[in-house]
């Protein structure tokens, strides 16, 4: 008797702590009547913020102490999550009901959780009119945007012109963001190639899913497509994507790249060889010209003149880009007075005054059109604006995107090293994507 009213207890102990628990969490979601001296609801907000902290400085701390001045009812609580850390993180956050309220970061990864209903859709806070419809598509799902976007650019070729000038070679680059072949960017690969002095055109990479924006990139100017354009399928492997496949494996056979390229990351590549003189061209973007610009003050390398060209084509008549960036985005807790001061925060950052203030960073691109007009049209920054309308589909909505990614650069080793035709590759990898995209559709 004793032992089953001791069990009967503890279930109804259990339940009471567990309704407890429940009861807490619905309480810090918005039905806690906590008020301040104006009757407003008192709220603590999370903050991820998974950004570059050297480059940005004070930013961030500027834009709470503002808002809390603004909102004496709102503190807000800023985490800095390193970037190698956040998909573990939020994975375990996600399953264990402890997402954050609100977070900055790459637009590259989070929109997965959208068809997952664990996004909060922000079209009524972004007045749209004020930014290219290249960027918003991006980040929108299923005709919803789920992310202002603040800090956005799109990536080129980082040219070393003094390689070039000294291998008599400049005038085989593109000028003025003008379009160029995929010919002619061999031949100017070729040119300023050295492989007994250590020197490459081209900076190939296929270690890890980093980077992996360049590949594409390049694959399309032979007319091919990474995903269906309402991001349902896989359809790489057409005729045209193929024939992209073999001609970046052709690269390796030109020895235009770094010998094994097959087993290189992005890092020590962009990061290591081109600051370094050994590389022509690579992927890259204004924040990685910062970072080479840092580099060469602090004395670790030897500074040379850089610029920024367009993506080659087959036939030298458009060019292609992938949008690389950073903005905000609201999760949704299912606590309703969170998620609400959430947006506004998320609003209040993004407004025209304060992403002005964002952009005085120098590594910075605001996505706002009405701030565009400040960039001289020839400087890094007005030729990265023209590049917006010439972005690709590279898959950031398509659902289970970062598994899609994953299954990629596998594909590619095998490509680059002839275990697999260029076209097994491509075919593998679309069954291998649509698979994902198919089981995070449900």
């Amino acid at each position: 008797m004793r032992k089953r009213l001791a069990m009967t207890m503890s279930v109804v102990l259990a339940l009471g702590f567990a309704a407890g628990c429940s009861g807490g969490k619905e309480q810090a979601g918005g039905a806690d009547k906590a008020t301040d001296a104006n009757g407003a609801p008192k709220v603590e907000l999370t903050w991820w913020v998974v950004q570059d902290e050297d480059a940005y400085g004070t930013f961030y701390d500027e834009m709470i102490d503002k808002f809390q001045k603004q909102n004496p009812n709102v503190k807000i609580k800023r985490e800095i999550i390193p970037s190698d850390k956040i998909n573990e993180k939020l994975s375990i956050a996600a399953n264990t009901a402890q997402l954050p309220d609100l977070q900055q970061g790459s637009i590259f990864w989070p929109l997965s959780y959208a068809y997952k209903n664990l996004m909060v859709p922000l079209d009524d806070i972004i007045d749209k009119d004020d930014f290219d419809p290249a960027i918003l598509k991006n980040v929108t799902v299923n005709d919803k945007l789920y992310i202002y976007p603040n800090n956005t650019v799109a990536i080129g070729l980082v040219v070393n012109k003094d390689l070039f000038k000294a291998k008599g070679a400049l005038d085989l680059l593109p000028k003025n963001m003008q379009p160029w072949t995929t010919e002619q960017f061999l031949k100017a690969a070729k040119a300023v190639s050295d492989p007994a002095g250590g020197t490459y055109g081209y900076a190939m990479y296929a270690a890890d899913t980093g980077g992996d924006q360049s590949h594409h990139a390049l694959l399309w100017g032979f007319g091919g497509k990474s995903f269906s354009d309402d991001n349902k399928k896989a359809v790489l492997n057409s005729p045209e994507g193929i024939e992209g496949m073999k001609f970046l494996v052709s690269l390796s056979d030109e020895k235009v790249v770094p010998p094994g390229a097959a087993g290189l990351k992005a890092t020590e590549v962009i990061n290591n060889m081109f600051p370094q003189g050994k590389i022509g061209m690579t992927m890259g973007n204004i924040g990685h010209i910062g970072a080479f610009e840092k580099s060469f003050k602090d004395g670790t390398n030897k500074p040379f003149e850089m610029d920024i060209v367009p993506y080659p084509t087959k036939d030298g008549k458009s060019t292609n880009s992938v949008l690389f960036g950073y903005g905000t985005w609201v999760w949704n807790t299912n606590k309703k007075t969170n998620m609400e001061w959430a947006k506004k925060f998320t609003q209040f950052i993004n407004t025209k005054e304060n992403m002005a203030r964002l952009a005085e960073i120098p590594s910075v691109l605001p996505t706002r059109k009405s701030l565009a007009s400040k960039y001289a049209e020839d400087s890094i920054q007005g030729k990265t604006i023209k590049l917006f309308k010439s972005t690709g589909n590279v898959g950031l909505g398509v659902p289970g995107y970062s598994e899609t990614r994953a299954a990629f650069y596998p594909e590619l080793q095998a490509a680059l090293t002839k275990t697999k035709t260029p076209e097994q590759a491509l075919n593998d990898w679309t069954k291998k994507a649509n698979e994902i995209i198919e089981r995070n559709s449900k």
